[in-house]
C-alpha cells in the first residue's frame, strides 16, 4: 500500500510538472524562474508524500534532506522571477554567483547532517490516530537555513513593492497580482506554523504560489494590460468606432464617438443621427459594406465626415456584427480645396510662363530671322572679300545668341517635362563627324586643332537618340574650346561592357578648381564669371546635358586640374543594330568651311505660293531666299487680305506666320479653309518663332501640313516646299 502511495503521489507531481511545461514551453523570460519554482516544489510534494507514507527512517530523513534542499531552491528561482519581472537584472548578475555558492554550501550541509545531525534530528511522534509521523528538531544551523529561505521571499517583495510605487498608475496593475502571489507564501506559512501541522503543507503553498506567479504573470496581467492599453489605444483614436452586434445594438462607442456626437451605447441604436443618416437610402438588413463622405452637422458646425462601413466576420464566414468608423474631414477637405486652388494657380502661373517663353522665342527670333536670313543673301551675293568677312562674322554671331536661345527653350522643357528622347538607328561614325563638324569653324578661328580617337571595334549602327547625343557631345567640346586658349581639345570614343558608348572630351585648358566642380551641372551657375565676363554662356550647356544623359540613362563625370585642363566622361547605354565594327575613323581633309557656296535645290516655275507675315521685312527675306527657285510669290501682311486673295487666285501651298495682329495664322487659315475651293485642301506650312517643346505637334494637331520654326534655314524651307507643292511642277 504504501508503495501505491509513493506510486500514486510521483506520478500527480509528474503530471502537473508536465503540464505546466507545456504552458510555458512557447514563453520567454521570466517563465523559467517560474518553471523553476514548480519544478522545485515538485521534488518537494514528492519528499513529503514520501515522509508522509513511508516509516523507514532511513527514507524519511533523506526525504527531509530533499525537501529542505528543494526549499532553497524555490526561494532562489523566486527572488530571480522577481529580479526579471522588476527589471533588475543587473541585481540578479550582481547576486547569481553569490547565491548559487550558498545554496550549494547549505544543500551539502542538510545531506550531511543525515549522518551528523549537526543540522537536525529526526524524532517520532504518535498522532491521533495512532500511527506514527516523522517530525524534525531544529539546531542553530537549521535556524540559519530556514533564514536564508526566508530571505529571497522578503528581497522580492520589497523589489515589487519598491516598483509597484515607481510605475505609472495605469502600469501597476502589473505587480499587484504578483506580490499578493508571493504574500500567499508568507501568509499560508505563518499558519502552517500556527496551528501546527503534523504534515508540512507549506511546500503545497509555495507550489500554489508557483501557479499564481505563473497565472498572473504570464496570463492575466498581459491580457489586462493589452486589453486596457487597447481600450486607451481605441479611445485615443482620431477616428470614430461605433460597434454593433447581428441584432444592431450598439455594444460599444470610443471616445471620440461620444465626444463628438455627445452619445453613449445605452442610448443609441441603428436609426439614431448619424448613423440613419448615414444608411439612409439604403436596406438596413441587406445593408453592403461602404465607404463615403457626408455633409453633415456636428452640433452646430457645417462638416465633411468620411464614413467607413464594415462587417464582422468569423473564420467560419459567420457574421459577428458590424462597426461605423468615421472621421472628420472637414479640414482634410478644406485643405484639398486649397491644394486644388494653388494647383490652379500654379498651372495657370506654369500657363504663364509658356506663354512668356513662347512670346520671347518669338520676339526674339522674329529679328534673328531677320538678321540671318538677309545676311544669308549677302554671302550669296556679294563678291567683295572684307564684306564677306563681316557677314561671315555676322553670322557666327548670330548662330551664337540662336545658340543661348535654343539653350533657354530646352531648359524649360526639362523643367515642364516635355523634353522626350526619340531612339532611332544611326551610325556612329556619322554621329561623330557631325559633331566635330559643327564645333571644327570655331576651333579654327583660335587656331586649335581638335584630336578624334575611335576605337576601331565600335559597332557601325547602333539604337538611340542621336540627336540628343549630339546635342551633348557639342556642348563639351564647345565648352572645352571656349575655355582652351591653346594646346589642344581631344574627342575619344570606345565600346565598352558589350552594351555602353563611352566619349570622354578631354582639352589643356583652364581646369576646374575641387570646389567649384560641383556647380559644373547646376542650372544657370558659371564657374569663374568674373574671370570669364568675356566668354559667352548661360550656364545651362552642362546642367541640360546631364538631364538629357539621365533621359537615356547615362552618366556623365568629370575630372579636372585647376590649371591643367579638363575630362568629361559620358556613359550611354546603347542597343547594337549592326555589330559589324566601324573601323578606322577618317575626318575629311578640310574642316567644313563657315562659306559654303549657296546652290538652290530645285526649281519650280510653274508653282504659286502665298506668303502671309505681318512684319514686311519677313517678305521681303522668304521672297530673297526663294528667288533663285523661280516659285511664283504672292506677298501679304494681313490675315483678312489673304482669305480675300484666296478668294481670287488658286495656290498650291500657302507659307503662314502664326503670331499677327487678329485674325492670326491659326484663325485665318481657318477662314481660308471654310470658305471652300481649290484653296481649302492645298498644304499650309506654318512659319513661327515660337520654337518651345510641343509646338510642331499642336500645329499639326490643328490641321496644318508642317512646321518651320524662325530663324528659317533656306535648305530646310527648299526642302520642305519641295516636298509639298505638286510634284508635276517641281523640277530637280
Amino acid at each position: 500500500m504504501r508503495f501505491v502511495f509513493i506510486t500514486v503521489g510521483v506520478l500527480s507531481e509528474l503530471l502537473l510538472f508536465v503540464i505546466i511545461r507545456q504552458l510555458y514551453k512557447t514563453k520567454k523570460q521570466p517563465n523559467v524562474s517560474i518553471a523553476r519554482i514548480l519544478n522545485a516544489a515538485f521534488v518537494a510534494v514528492l519528499s513529503n508524500v514520501i515522509i508522509a507514507v513511508s516509516h523507514v527512517w532511513y527514507i524519511n530523513i533523506f526525504s527531509f534532506s530533499m525537501y529542505f534542499v528543494s526549499m532553497d531552491f524555490i526561494t532562489y528561482f523566486m527572488l530571480c522571477f522577481t529580479y526579471i519581472y522588476t527589471n533588475r537584472l543587473r541585481h540578479l548578475d550582481m547576486f547569481k554567483k553569490i547565491w548559487h555558492f550558498v545554496i550549494l554550501i547549505d544543500s551539502v550541509s542538510l545531506f550531511v547532517s543525515i549522518f551528523t545531525g549537526h543540522m537536525y534530528s529526526m524524532y517520532s511522534m504518535e498522532i491521533r490516530d495512532g500511527s506514527t509521523a516523522y517530525q524534525t528538531l531544529p539546531t542553530l544551523l537549521f535556524n540559519v537555513h530556514l533564514a536564508l529561505c526566508y530571505l529571497p521571499v522578503i528581497i522580492a517583495i520589497v523589489f515589487l513593492t519598491i516598483s509597484l510605487v515607481n510605475s505609472q498608475g495605469f502600469y501597476r496593475f502589473k505587480y499587484i497580482p504578483v506580490l499578493a502571489s508571493v504574500f500567499v507564501i508568507v501568509l499560508l506559512n505563518i499558519a502552517y506554523m500556527y496551528f501546527s501541522l503534523p504534515f508540512d503543507y507549506s511546500v503545497l503553498f509555495y507550489a500554489l504560489a508557483g501557479l499564481l506567479l505563473f497565472y498572473f504573470a504570464l496570463y492575466y496581467v498581459p491580457r489586462k494590460l493589452m486589453s486596457n492599453t487597447l481600450q486607451l489605444a481605441v479611445d485615443s483614436m482620431k477616428e470614430g468606432l461605433l460597434l454593433f452586434d447581428t441584432d444592431q445594438n450598439c455594444i460599444y462607442i470610443n471616445k471620440t464617438a461620444r465626444d463628438t456626437f455627445n452619445i453613449s451605447k445605452e442610448s443609441f441604436g441603428f436609426d439614431d443621427y448619424p448613423v440613419g443618416l448615414w444608411i439612409r437610402g439604403r436596406d438596413r438588413k441587406k445593408i453592403g459594406e461602404f465607404e463615403d463622405t457626408f455633409s453633415m452637422y456636428i452640433g452646430t458646425v457645417p462638416s465633411k465626415v468620411r464614413v467607413d462601413y464594415r462587417k464582422c466576420i468569423d473564420s467560419k464566414n459567420r457574421s459577428m456584427g458590424s462597426f461605423f468608423l468615421f472621421e472628420n474631414v472637414t479640414e482634410d477637405y478644406s485643405m484639398m480645396e486649397s491644394l486644388k486652388e494653388a494647383r490652379a494657380e500654379a498651372n495657370r502661373a506654369n500657363a504663364a510662363k509658356s506663354l512668356f517663353l513662347a512670346n520671347m522665342s518669338h520676339e526674339i527670333r522674329t529679328p534673328i530671322n531677320s538678321i540671318l536670313g538677309m545676311n544669308e543673301m549677302i554671302l550669296r551675293e556679294s563678291t567683295d572679300s572684307k564684306v564677306l568677312e563681316y557677314a561671315d562674322d555676322i553670322r557666327s554671331s548670330g548662330n551664337t545668341l540662336l545658340s543661348l536661345i535654343n539653350n533657354i527653350l530646352d531648359f524649360s522643357k526639362i523643367e515642364s517635362g516635355k523634353m522626350e528622347i526619340h531612339p532611332i538607328p544611326y551610325s556612329v561614325h556619322q554621329l561623330i563627324r557631325e559633331s566635330y563638324n559643327l564645333v571644327a569653324p570655331r576651333a579654327m578661328i583660335k587656331d586649335l586643332p581638335i584630336v578624334v580617337k575611335c576605337a576601331p571595334d565600335i559597332p557601325g549602327k547602333l539604337y538611340g537618340d542621336s540627336e540628343r547625343i549630339k546635342q551633348v557631345l557639342v556642348n563639351l567640346l564647345t565648352n572645352s574650346i571656349k575655355y582652351t586658349r591653346q594646346g589642344q581639345v581631344t574627342l575619344e570614343a570606345e565600346w565598352i561592357f558589350g552594351k555602353q558608348l563611352k566619349f570622354v572630351v578631354s582639352d589643356t585648358g583652364q581646369g576646374i578648381s575641387a570646389e567649384d566642380t560641383g556647380k559644373l551641372f547646376k542650372m544657370f551657375q558659371r564657374i569663374n564669371e568674373e574671370k570669364n565676363r568675356t566668354i559667352e554662356g548661360t550656364g545651362l550647356g552642362l546642367a541640360i546635358s546631364r538631364e538629357l544623359l539621365n533621359m537615356m540613362q547615362g552618366t556623365i563625370s568629370v575630372s579636372s586640374v585647376s590649371g591643367q585642363g579638363s575630362e568629361f566622361t559620358v556613359m550611354i547605354p546603347q542597343t547594337v543594330i549592326d555589330a559589324e565594327p566601324m573601323g578606322e575613323f577618317k575626318l575629311q581633309k578640310e574642316p567644313v568651311s563657315t562659306r559654303a557656296t549657296y546652290k538652290e535645290s530645285f526649281h519650280a516655275p510653274d508653282a504659286k505660293v502665298l506668303v502671309v507675315d505681318d512684319v514686311d521685312l519677313n517678305l521681303k527675306l522668304v521672297a530673297a531666299l526663294l528667288k533663285k527657285t523661280q516659285i511664283s510669290l504672292s506677298l501679304v501682311n494681313d490675315g483678312n487680305k489673304a482669305v480675300e486673295l484666296c478668294k481670287e487666285e488658286d495656290f498650291d501651298l500657302i507659307l503662314m506666320d502664326h503670331m499677327m495682329p487678329p485674325p492670326d495664322g491659326i484663325e485665318t487659315t481657318r477662314m481660308i479653309r471654310d470658305a471652300g475651293g481649290h484653296n481649302a485642301g492645298i498644304p499650309v506650312i506654318m512659319l513661327t518663332a515660337n520654337a518651345i517643346e510641343g509646338s510642331e505637334e499642336t500645329y499639326l494637331e490643328m490641321g496644318f501640313d508642317d512646321y518651320l520654326s524662325k530663324p528659317i534655314h533656306s535648305n530646310d524651307l527648299e526642302d520642305t516646299l519641295s516636298r509639298l507643292l505638286p510634284k508635276e511642277k517641281v523640277i530637280k
